[in-house]
Protein backbone atom coordinates (compact mmCIF):
# COMPACT_ATOMS: atom_id res chain seq x y z
CA UNK A 1 0.00 0.00 0.00
CA UNK A 2 1.15 3.33 -0.88
CA UNK A 3 1.89 5.94 1.60
CA UNK A 4 -0.24 9.56 1.44
CA UNK A 5 2.00 12.18 0.25
CA UNK A 6 1.90 15.32 2.57
CA UNK A 7 2.20 18.90 0.69
CA UNK A 8 5.21 20.79 1.26
CA UNK A 9 5.22 23.52 3.92
CA UNK A 10 4.09 26.43 2.44
CA UNK A 11 5.54 30.17 3.40
CA UNK A 12 1.67 31.35 4.47
CA UNK A 13 -0.38 29.69 7.02
CA UNK A 14 -3.77 27.22 5.36
CA UNK A 15 -6.39 29.29 5.29
CA UNK A 16 -7.72 26.64 7.50
CA UNK A 17 -5.54 27.92 10.00
CA UNK A 18 -7.10 30.96 10.23
CA UNK A 19 -5.11 33.08 8.12
CA UNK A 20 -7.99 33.63 5.55
CA UNK A 21 -10.63 34.76 8.40
CA UNK A 22 -7.69 37.22 10.27
CA UNK A 23 -7.00 38.93 6.30
CA UNK A 24 -10.69 39.36 6.13
CA UNK A 25 -11.22 41.11 9.92
CA UNK A 26 -8.46 42.77 8.96
CA UNK A 27 -9.92 44.37 5.72
CA UNK A 28 -12.95 45.13 7.11
CA UNK A 29 -11.53 46.92 9.84
CA UNK A 30 -8.94 49.20 7.64
CA UNK A 31 -12.28 49.46 5.07
CA UNK A 32 -14.12 51.09 8.45
CA UNK A 33 -11.01 53.48 8.52
CA UNK A 34 -11.77 54.97 4.75
CA UNK A 35 -8.85 53.03 2.97
CA UNK A 36 -9.14 51.26 -0.23
CA UNK A 37 -7.95 47.48 0.20
CA UNK A 38 -5.77 45.68 -2.19
CA UNK A 39 -4.28 42.11 -1.40
CA UNK A 40 -1.08 41.56 -2.89
CA UNK A 41 -0.77 38.41 -4.87
CA UNK A 42 2.71 37.39 -6.03
CA UNK A 43 4.93 34.50 -5.37
CA UNK A 44 7.71 34.27 -2.90
CA UNK A 45 10.69 36.25 -4.29
CA UNK A 46 14.38 34.61 -4.45
CA UNK A 47 15.25 35.56 -1.37
CA UNK A 48 12.31 33.88 0.69
CA UNK A 49 11.03 36.88 2.02
CA UNK A 50 7.24 37.22 2.09
CA UNK A 51 6.03 41.12 1.07
CA UNK A 52 3.12 42.25 2.71
CA UNK A 53 -0.41 40.21 2.89
CA UNK A 54 -2.29 43.93 2.31
CA UNK A 55 -1.42 46.93 0.33
CA UNK A 56 -4.08 49.87 1.27
CA UNK A 57 -4.55 53.66 0.09
CA UNK A 58 -6.68 56.66 1.01
CA UNK A 59 -5.64 59.53 -1.61
CA UNK A 60 -1.81 59.63 -1.80
CA UNK A 61 -1.44 58.02 1.65
CA UNK A 62 -0.22 54.31 1.01
CA UNK A 63 0.16 51.44 4.07
CA UNK A 64 1.99 48.23 3.88
CA UNK A 65 0.03 45.93 6.26
CA UNK A 66 1.39 42.99 7.45
CA UNK A 67 -1.20 40.07 9.34
CA UNK A 68 0.51 37.85 11.80
CA UNK A 69 -1.25 34.56 13.10
CA UNK A 70 -0.54 33.34 16.82
CA UNK A 71 2.72 30.92 16.10
CA UNK A 72 4.27 34.17 13.72
CA UNK A 73 4.60 36.73 16.17
CA UNK A 74 7.96 35.57 17.29
CA UNK A 75 9.10 34.15 14.49
CA UNK A 76 12.42 35.33 13.05
CA UNK A 77 11.28 36.00 9.64
CA UNK A 78 8.46 38.50 11.15
CA UNK A 79 11.42 40.70 12.44
CA UNK A 80 12.55 41.11 8.37
CA UNK A 81 9.08 40.49 7.19
CA UNK A 82 8.49 43.93 9.16
CA UNK A 83 11.75 45.47 8.83
CA UNK A 84 11.89 44.99 5.06
CA UNK A 85 8.21 46.91 4.91
CA UNK A 86 9.17 49.77 7.25
CA UNK A 87 11.92 50.68 5.08
CA UNK A 88 9.70 50.86 1.81
CA UNK A 89 7.16 53.38 3.83
CA UNK A 90 4.39 53.28 6.48
CA UNK A 91 3.66 50.01 7.62
CA UNK A 92 0.91 48.48 10.00
CA UNK A 93 0.64 44.83 11.48
CA UNK A 94 -2.59 43.22 12.81
CA UNK A 95 -2.55 40.45 14.99
CA UNK A 96 -5.61 38.75 17.23
CA UNK A 97 -6.33 41.67 19.73
CA UNK A 98 -5.31 39.69 23.31
CA UNK A 99 -1.67 39.50 21.64
CA UNK A 100 -1.43 43.06 20.58
CA UNK A 101 0.98 43.75 23.77
CA UNK A 102 3.26 40.66 22.63
CA UNK A 103 3.77 42.62 19.01
CA UNK A 104 4.65 45.78 20.70
CA UNK A 105 7.03 44.08 23.04
CA UNK A 106 8.65 42.80 20.03
CA UNK A 107 8.96 45.81 17.55
CA UNK A 108 10.80 47.69 21.09
CA UNK A 109 13.06 45.09 21.24
CA UNK A 110 14.03 44.84 17.47
CA UNK A 111 14.28 48.19 17.14
CA UNK A 112 11.39 48.77 14.78
CA UNK A 113 9.74 51.73 16.36
CA UNK A 114 6.92 53.82 14.55
CA UNK A 115 5.39 50.27 13.20
CA UNK A 116 1.31 50.61 13.99
CA UNK A 117 -0.05 47.58 15.36
CA UNK A 118 -3.85 47.11 15.25
CA UNK A 119 -5.86 44.11 17.14
CA UNK A 120 -8.79 42.27 15.29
Amino acid sequence: MKGIEKPAPSLRPLPENGWREALERSSALLRREGFTVSWVVSSPPGNGKRPPDLLVANGSRVIRVIVLLDGEIDAPETRERIRAAYRQGETRVYVRWPLSWRVLSNLARWGLQGVAVSGW
